[in-house]
């Protein structure tokens, strides 16, 4: 690897290149203390097998200094933006779908600026969140740290920590009752977008996250994405033969980001990453207790995040079953919080927008959760029967996917025709950077 990059393994916090000095002056400047965080403060890693664009610390303070009636965190959740948790996913690859070095190295070089940028995206969110005034499950951003000229390898995000929360991995399920309060929180989150002018946020309408995202692979890597689940149950094999058959025409979509503009309604705020792992849930009450990880937001439909919290959270039954439903209780939910202003879309474009967007989704999402499962699978800590167990909760979560994109492949073939493609990428391999 490169010297002093995000890619290799650093001397600061959790082999980043934070440093405890640069932590303890941006807290006490936010705090307004002059209290110092103290002889026997710790950090602890809990971002493990939740992603692949950060390291996430357990920050506990032992603050010394503090002036009498000072409220001051004991603990806070320290975001640093680093590649060594996608290096860790690409151990467990299997060999046959890697590239050769000088490929990967191209890969990896490319990601080290999508990193940083999407890191800096996220630092704009959250100044854009703030105007929310906490109406919305959000944590309270403490500071942030953009990359710069000045700044090129310690990108951070100093958040509230919420305690007594977990979250639910890809290989683990929410119910319908939890994807419901999602559901609420998403509705309100759009039109608390709205109501705070997010049509005006020109750089979230010039976010091409997808465009990214294809940009790291070729149509033959890509493709090979979705080998783990044949070889893992030989009964997926017709979905996603048919899936992968499709994969020339897909590859290179980008009309969630673009299909608001192409059909004509107003762009509300999209997460973007709102996956499973990226919701905490309370333990106890089982309650929805925040929505995290901005580093993908951008504008489009809504229906995107409904999409991505549903595939990754739910049985493909409960999915099905429920999801007339959920789009009901987003509806009603960004009404309500609209208070009588008007609505981006009505009820019913936004069912049609939900189909066509479908596919795009799932294409985007299904390849995506076999490399974050196949993490964990290689846990020594796990017994076979828990991973068996783990293993057919995804196989239900991919095929029910890869079934569905098929379905509404072809339902949307009778509506009218949107533009796919991102300007930038060609389903053809010698097009992304990564093949040259």
């Amino acid at each position: 690897f490169r010297e002093m990059s995000l890619q290799s393994a650093a001397e600061g916090l959790l082999e980043t290149h934070v440093t405890w000095e640069e932590v303890e002056q941006k807290l006490q400047t936010a705090l307004k203390t002059s209290a110092k965080l103290g002889a026997n403060k710790t950090i602890v890693h809990v971002g493990e097998g939740n992603g692949f664009l950060s390291r996430i610390g357990l920050v506990t303070c032992d603050w010394e200094g503090a002036k009498e009636g000072e409220k001051l965190p004991k603990q806070f959740a320290l975001k640093m933006a680093s590649c060594l948790a996608a290096k860790k996913m690409e151990e467990v690859t299997p060999e046959e779908m890697r590239q050769d070095p000088e490929t990967m190295q191209a890969m990896w070089n490319y990601f080290e600026i999508f990193l940083r940028e999407t890191h800096n995206a996220e630092v704009k969110a959250y100044d854009f969140l703030s105007k929310f005034a906490n109406n919305l499950a959000v944590p309270h951003c403490f500071y942030t740290v953009p990359f710069s000229d000045e700044n090129k390898l310690a990108g951070s995000i100093a958040l509230e920590y919420l305690d007594n929360t977990r979250i639910s991995h890809v290989y683990q399920t929410l119910s319908v009752a939890q994807v419901k309060q999602v559901a609420r929180e998403l509705g309100k989150m759009q039109g608390l977008s709205i109501l705070h002018g997010v049509e005006k946020e020109e750089w979230l309408g010039d976010r091409d996250v997808y465009t990214a995202f294809w940009k790291n692979f070729t149509v033959e890597v890509f493709t090979q994405m979705f080998g783990p689940v044949k070889d893992m149950d030989a009964s997926t094999a017709e979905s996603v033969d048919a899936v992968i058959a499709l994969t020339p025409e897909y590859y290179g979509s980008n009309l969630a980001i673009t299909l608001h503009k192409q059909y004509g309604v107003r762009p509300v705020l999209v997460n973007g990453d709102l996956w499973s792992a990226n919701v905490l849930v309370d333990k106890e009450t089982e309650q929805i207790r925040a929505l995290i990880d901005w580093q993908l937001v951008h504008h489009g439909t809504g229906v995107e995040d409904l999409l991505r919290i549903a595939f990754s959270g739910m049985t493909s039954k409960d999915r099905r079953d429920s999801m007339d439903e959920l789009l009901d209780v987003l509806y009603d939910s960004m009404e309500e919080t609209l208070q009588g202003a008007p609505a981006p879309y009505t009820r019913e474009q936004m069912r049609d927008l939900y189909e066509l967007v479908f596919p795009h989704a799932g294409f985007f999402f299904a390849p995506v959760a076999i490399p974050l499962f196949m993490t964990t699978l290689h846990d020594p800590n796990q017994t076979e029967e828990l991973k068996e167990q783990r293993k057919a909760i995804v196989l239900d979560k991919v095929r029910g996917i890869c079934e569905d994109i098929v379905i509404y492949h072809k339902k949307n073939e009778s509506k009218r025709k949107f533009e796919w493609k991102a300007p930038e990428v060609t389903p053809k391999e010698e097009a992304a950077p990564a093949a040259k």
